[in-house]
């Protein structure tokens, strides 16, 4: 596990020491922002805290927290004792109103909503066989199941088209087209390469690793989890969104980057004696995989994502019109 609370900000929850220079750089901010940056903090460290066994780093975290939380509680002994002026008056109440929401929410209402990318790969075609071979190169690289079924919707589509076609040369090349898929289908079946499929894990738990692994993860990796988060956690969207180094899209990088790792650690222990993920595990559910997925969601408790808050969110809003209507 690595310095989970590491920010370029220089923010920090590690111990005593971390949340005071934390205070002091702080102090140059505004009222509003002091506020609210040490409550983010105070979540994120009660967070690490469920995933940590070590004694010391507990105890470290935890006075970490009491320095802010007793800082909390001198504010709010400050604001009844004194009367503010104006202008900070102003702070508070717009403090008070912040209060429900996190900073990161609070900035994602100030930007405007970005349309999330298409989760349909372009390219593919098959009016001849010089685009279908075009259309397994571009499906090359990427999840086996998902070449399986854009083939197979390609093939269905091909055959519609020849139903409603009198042009006998489109015919013949349309033809030669599905000839090249039925083919490539068949070698999948007798390759297996189903079993080469990577099952992608939430975004919560990829996130929950990240913060467990600490300075382990690589550049690579955190480009990889930036993209992911982009999308909001829906992998297929992974399919167009390229890299910024090679003009791949991550859905093909994963995959580049997975077998190799899996085929390294196909023998490597999963969890430690604490039932966390040993480095090795980590490596793979940094790129949103496990080979043991429905236990590593038992034992890893995904951190919050901008999807689980809009989620959360949405049941708090109804929970009351349910009451009510029950």
């Amino acid at each position: 596990m690595g310095k989970d609370d590491k920010e370029d900000t220089g923010f920090g929850f590690k111990d005593k020491a971390k949340a005071e220079d934390t205070l002091r750089l702080l102090e140059e901010h505004d009222l509003n922002y002091r506020r609210l940056t040490v409550r983010g903090l105070l979540g994120r460290a009660k967070r690490v805290l469920s995933m940590t066994k070590a004694e010391e780093k507990i105890k470290n975290i935890k006075e970490a927290m009491e320095v802010f939380e007793n800082w909390l509680a001198d504010l709010d002994k400050e604001r009844k004792e004194k009367p503010e002026k104006k202008e900070k008056k102003d702070d508070i109440e717009k403090d008070d109103k912040s209060d429900k929401e996190s900073d990161v929410e609070m900035e994602e209402k100030k930007e405007k909503k970005k349309e999330l990318p298409s989760d349909t790969v372009p390219g593919l075609g098959f009016k001849d066989k010089s685009a279908a071979e075009g259309t397994l190169k571009v499906l090359d690289g990427r999840d086996p199941d998902y070449q399986r079924l854009a083939v197979k919707g390609l093939i269905g589509r091909a055959k519609r088209v020849l139903t409603c076609t009198r042009d006998e040369t489109k015919v013949s090349n349309i033809k030669e087209a599905i000839t090249v898929f039925e083919k490539f289908l068949d070698d999948f079946e007798s390759l297996h390469l189903s079993k080469e499929n990577n099952p992608y894990l939430s975004l919560g738990v990829v996130r929950a690793a990240e913060q467990l692994a600490g300075e382990s993860v690589t550049e690579q990796q955190k480009s990889f989890i930036a993209a992911y988060s982009s999308v909001n956690g829906e992998y297929k969207r992974l399919r167009t969104v390229e890299e910024s180094e090679g003009g791949l899209t991550w859905d093909i990088v994963r995959n580049n980057a997975l077998k190799p790792l899996k085929a390294t650690h196909a023998e490597a222990k999963l969890f430690n004696e604490e039932g966390e993920p040993t480095p090795e595990h980590l490596e793979l559910i940094l790129w949103a995989y496990s080979p043991e997925a429905a236990r590593l969601k038992k034992c890893l408790p995904e951190a919050e994502t901008e999807v689980s808050r809009k989620r959360r969110s949405s049941a708090q809003e109804e929970s009351p019109a349910k009451k009510k209507k029950d």
